[in-house]
């Protein structure tokens, strides 16, 4: 991931004037501005290594917790460091509660379930109420007679469908219901009209904007039109989960290039305009813990501390059980490594060699001249190390014991030789520790939920559904109860694709709102097969009665009994 943060860089495009869900750019979506990055050297490439922006000094452009100081003042600092001393000091062992999922769902439980923990009932009803106030106040304006109020079952089909496009991706909304025969779905007309797709589209809302007062006034929320949904979402992922001993905390972009007062402008990240959001993850399986939207600074004044109070922000819920928080240079300082140790809490990072309060002066570039060698300044629990790779690297740790701290890392030739190169123990395990974001990136952005809007807020919206789904997903794969295992008795792995799938079809059920595709697929010729595993009898269930069954229809994707088969079709037929 580039970590090339220079706070100078990062800009508030536009004023507070100017909020406003009308764009004049560029819609492409969100997605991560995490990308990986090997380091090159002259003889050997990396295997395992740090990201290359952080392994550059930073001289000017003095950021959150830079200082140049007064020569008497640093020397004084720098007096109290003890360099290359591998005296032992002892560290806690982590406090936390167990690791892993707090809820245990049933093997009964299914992709929907999982969903619903981290997007629960009461949000889908809330934005059913919100879509169609929405309505009847543009109505009272300008009627739309094409216009009926959205239901609960309606819109649960309408998020599957956006679910099942994330899947099956089309350059443009309207081809899913193209009469060609190449590229039109039949299924996607059968469960929707287009026209109606489109307008619950039009109306869709998650709160009465006439409730926020006006910018300026006291009580104004620039998140006002996602606040419940991101309440919810932020509240279910730190219910649901309880993090190992490493966390990373790090930024993620929401691409937007609409006008919007807090929107970012990052010009070294692949996704140089969005909503910045700063994140907490796991590094073990990149469940996203918490997260905090960016809204830009207040009025005209510069947020001093802007690195530091993030990172005890998001770190905040777990003090008192020696985590390991793991950020890279834009957040590490001494100043932090301070405050988090006040709280029983460890730091670990890589760190801009100009931080106040960094010995800088007693770790120079000069003293690493080759490949492999470090040199350390210790002050109490806090470790400062230089360590040349292709460029030297400076690090500050209070997790790592300077007594045992000599490790090695592999480095491969460009003749493919691999070999071991000396390196302090801080590299391995920051470069284990510290992708947490990343990963939770890469499962969210993979089959990205998003269409191109003029709102920013759907943007985030859509950002904030795509993390619930992510979420569910790693519960699901960790929960005791839907491991599997194939007929040679190995473990198969469960996918995001597969996830997405079974959510979508779960979201739409059998719900079909366009009569002439629905006749046509019930008379098309529907057969019962054997399905891969049991469910529930759906015409069963309407009678209140519980049968699983392994027959289905494959084209209702439902199960049902063989005496089943033919009343549901029938009724279903007879409904329509």
């Amino acid at each position: 991931m580039e970590n090339d943060k220079n706070q100078p860089s990062q800009l508030a495009i536009g004023n507070d004037n100017m909020e406003s869900d009308v764009s004049d750019g560029e819609f492409s979506g969100f997605g991560s501005d995490a990308a990986g990055s090997d380091i090159e050297i002259d003889d050997y490439s990396s295997v395992s290594t740090v990201h290359t922006a952080d392994l550059s000094d930073f001289d000017d452009d003095l950021s959150d917790g830079e200082s140049n100081g007064s020569d008497d003042d640093a020397n004084a600092q720098q007096a109290r460091w003890q360099v290359n001393d591998r005296s032992d000091v002892g560290k806690s062992p982590f406090g936390g509660p167990q690791p892993g999922p707090t809820i245990i769902l049933g093997p009964e439980d299914n992709e929907l379930d999982f969903f619903n923990l981290f997007f629960p009932r009461f949000l889908l009803e809330l934005i059913v109420a919100q879509t169609n106030l929405y309505a009847r106040q543009k109505n009272a304006q300008r009627p739309d007679p094409n216009w009926r109020e959205v239901s609960m079952r309606e819109m649960l089909a309408w998020l599957g469908m956006r679910v099942y496009m994330s899947i099956l991706q089309l350059p443009q909304t309207a081809m899913y219901w193209s009469t060609d025969s190449l590229f039109g779905n039949l299924n996607i007309r059968r469960v929707m009209k287009r026209d109606r797709f489109d307008k619950i589209s039009q109306y869709f809302h998650l709160a009465d904007r006439r409730r926020n007062p006006q910018q300026g006034q006291p009580g104004h929320d620039k998140l006002h039109l996602v606040r419940p949904v991101l309440q919810a979402v932020q509240d279910a992922c730190l219910r649901n989960y309880n993090p190992n001993q490493n966390v990373s905390v790090d930024e993620a972009m929401v691409k937007f290039r609409g006008r919007l007062s807090f929107r970012q402008y990052l010009p070294a990240k692949p996704t140089k305009y969005g909503i910045k959001v700063w994140m907490r993850a796991d590094p073990t399986n990149g469940y996203t813990n918490e997260f905090q939207v960016y809204t830009g600074r207040e009025g005209n004044n510069r947020e001093v501390g802007l690195a530091t109070r993030v990172v005890l922000d998001l770190t905040r819920r777990i003090w008192g059980h020696f985590h390991i928080v793991n950020t890279d240079n834009y957040f590490t300082s001494p100043e932090l490594a301070h405050q988090l140790l006040r709280h029983d809490t460890y730091l670990r990072g890589t760190v801009r060699n100009n931080r106040k309060g960094y010995p800088s002066q007693l770790l120079h570039k000069r003293d690493v001249r080759d490949q492999g060698q470090f040199k350390t300044a210790t002050k109490g629990h806090l470790t400062a190390c230089v360590w040349m790779d292709k460029k030297p690297i400076y690090t500050l740790s209070t997790a790592e014991n300077p007594a045992n701290l000599v490790t090695a890392v592999q480095r491969k030739s460009r003749r493919g030789e691999v070999r071991q190169v000396p390196a302090p123990s801080i590299i391995p395990e920051y470069n284990s520790n510290m992708n947490g974001v990343d990963v939770a990136d890469q499962l969210r952005t993979e089959y990205s939920t998003y269409r191109t809007s003029k709102k920013w807020w759907r943007y985030l919206f859509w950002f904030l559904f795509d993390l619930a789904v992510t979420n569910g997903f790693i519960l699901m794969r960790e929960s005791t109860n839907h491991q599997r295992r194939t007929k040679n008795n190995r473990a198969k792995v469960r996918t995001m694709v597969e996830f997405r799938m079974n959510l979508a079809k779960l979201l739409i059920s059998d719900f079909t709102d366009n009569e002439t595709a629905a006749l046509a697929t019930v008379q098309a010729g529907h057969f019962s097969s054997k399905g891969e595993k049991r469910g529930r009898c759906r015409q069963c269930s309407k009678d209140k009665r519980r049968r699983d069954v392994i027959w289905m229809c494959r084209q209702c994707n439902i199960h049902l009994c063989v005496d089943c088969f033919q009343p549901y079709h029938r009724d279903l037929a007879k409904n329509k």
